[in-house]
């Protein structure tokens, strides 16, 4: 299962166009040009970060550095620590996986200090030519930042999904959305940088505000979990049941909350499901 990142579009209106901690960015630059500092190792190889911005957004993050060889690292991640992706740009591309991304990148918030308006964080791992295709070209890279950031306002606040796996704290993002014609049901496909993903299911063009159960894989109101599995590289679906209730359905987003038990197809293993609340877009 693909998803399309657009965290970025809807949470972060502003992109960044250059690295606006400071106006020099010449690759002589002695020192950086903000406070806070920036370490980055790429392919073995110290880099040396000349400028960087970071901009927060409700529970969100982004924070992109500028080496003084042009090349570009993004990262975007929430308050809890999930690291929703980290790209490289310059005379290639690079991403993290797509798919159970801490499986094979360790991304460590160590402090987000709201007060100074600072974000501290180590990360080391592999990035891919190909962010779905865990066998494509990688690179390796390391480092850490402690940089000062900005807030902004979204045009939706809110935005999220949040719940309790077996009594453990879980944060994710709808990225993208399917839907299955023959049925007219979408999904909201709500995931981290972890081994789940949610799916909030709805029919499309019909969905109201209201309580609905929902037993097994097939319904049109209700939540689905996949996990990722590492020895077969693929998701396995669980058979779930319990309830959603939509709160508010807007022309955009909707929200609502939700409780489950999702069962293992193979093993009868259970993960309860509580305390799930969202706020999506739906467009």
């Amino acid at each position: 299962m693909k998803k399309i990142k657009f965290i970025a579009v809807v949470l972060f209106t502003a992109i960044f166009a250059s690295c606006s901690s400071g106006d020099d960015t010449n690759e002589n630059t002695e020192t950086p040009t903000a406070t806070g500092s920036f370490d980055f190792v790429y392919n073995n190889e110290t880099k040396k970060v000349n400028s960087w911005e970071a901009k927060k957004m409700d529970d969100y993050l982004q924070v992109k550095g500028l080496t003084s060889d042009g090349i570009v690292v993004n990262f975007v991640f929430n308050a809890y620590g999930n690291l929703y992706g980290a790209t490289t740009f310059g005379a290639s591309s690079h991403e993290t996986s797509e798919i159970f991304t801490s499986n094979t990148f360790t991304f460590t918030l160590e402090e987000l200090n709201t007060a100074n308006k600072t974000v501290k964080v180590k990360f080391s791992g592999k990035m891919y030519i190909d962010g779905y295709d865990s066998e494509s070209d990688f690179i390796i890279v390391s480092g850490s930042f402690n940089v000062p950031y900005t807030n902004a306002t979204p045009d939706i606040p809110g935005l999220g999904t949040f719940a309790k796996f077996n009594g453990n704290d879980w944060h994710g993002m709808a990225f993208d959305s399917s839907t299955t014609w023959s049925t007219q049901i979408t999904t909201l496909n709500v995931q981290n940088d972890g081994e789940y993903s949610l799916g909030i299911v709805f029919p499309k063009g019909d969905l109201k505000t209201g309580t609905f159960s929902f037993t097994g894989n097939d319904f049109s109101n209700g939540i689905s979990l996949e996990k990722f599995d590492v020895e077969t590289g693929e998701y396995v679906d669980y058979n779930v049941a319990g309830t959603i209730t939509y709160t508010t359905v807007a022309g955009n987003y909707v929200e609502g909350t939700f409780s489950l038990t999702a069962t293992h197809p193979d093993d009868d293993s259970q993960i309860v499901i509580t305390e799930g609340k969202f706020k999506e877009m739906t467009k």
